[in-house]
């Protein structure tokens, strides 16, 4: 079934992270229900009355006390080519916590406001909805509070035969205490796990990385060029396979902190 909250997939590289990082502003141990909506303008259809149906979702969501983290995603770099095509327009993401998203999902389905804003947003969209798991791994609390437009790679990957989950978390990690003492330029870094909907996940992770800007990107890719790839060598030889980077447009649509 179709929804509002269909709007697009990768909704979760836009978190805000405030509510569940712990005091030192980087580690994280908490986890957030990650809805990532696909989504395909309607023919006909333009992306300021799609927008006007986002902002009214928004605006319900605060009136209902259901509000969540919101993000858009616009592919920069994608891994499409002639051959294959991703097939839809832009990501969005909705953030929280599950209690508040099984009862906005409830209200949005069940009462005739939700479905009023529901047929409204299809009528300028198509969008499939996908469920996840968000781990956030490294967060600058500072740098992301500020930043509201900003870019984020996803490079799915999935674990090597042999390899236990006590092996890969152990091995994050350790890549989590090299990022703590140089981050390269990066803002923020979430795992998910896909979950509702995803079979057909590329696969059985994504590793998601935010930074300020283009130019951020570019240190940290700066630094993968003049030796950090040897390190990524070892991961996919030893802990889990990945398909390479994808870099998306972020822009934050509603931050429930802010």
């Amino acid at each position: 079934m179709k929804s509002f909250f269909s709007i697009s997939c990768v909704f979760l590289l836009v978190l805000t992270f405030n509510n569940f990082t712990l005091a030192d502003d980087h580690a994280q141990s908490e986890y957030v229900n990650f809805q990532v909506n696909l989504c395909k303008l309607n023919k006909g259809s333009s992306i300021d009355r799609y927008n006007d149906s986002v902002n009214d979702y928004i605006e319900w969501s605060k009136e209902n006390d259901v509000e969540v983290y919101v993000a858009r995603q616009t592919p920069i770099f994608p891994h499409d080519d002639f051959v294959a095509d991703r097939g839809f327009d832009f990501l969005e993401i909705l953030a929280g916590s599950h209690a508040v998203t099984g009862k906005a999902w409830d209200l949005w389905l069940g009462t005739k406001e939700g479905q009023k804003l529901s047929e409204n947003w299809q009528k300028n969209a198509e969008c499939y909805v996908k469920w996840g798991h968000a781990y956030p791994q490294y967060v600058d609390q500072e740098v992301l509070a500020n930043d509201k437009d900003r870019v984020a790679s996803w490079n799915w990957c999935s674990r090597n035969e042999g390899v236990s989950f006590e092996d890969l978390q152990a091995q994050h990690k350790a890549m989590v205490s090299e990022v703590e003492k140089d981050s390269n330029g990066l803002s923020g870094w979430v795992i998910m796990a896909p979950q509702t909907g995803a079979a057909n996940a590329p696969g059985d992770f994504v590793h998601i990385a935010i930074f300020e800007d283009i130019e951020a990107y570019m240190e940290y890719k700066e630094s993968f060029a003049s030796g950090g790839w040897k390190g990524y060598v070892e991961y996919n030889e030893n802990f889990a396979t990945c398909r390479g980077e994808e870099l998306y447009s972020d822009i934050v649509l509603n931050d429930p902190n802010n």
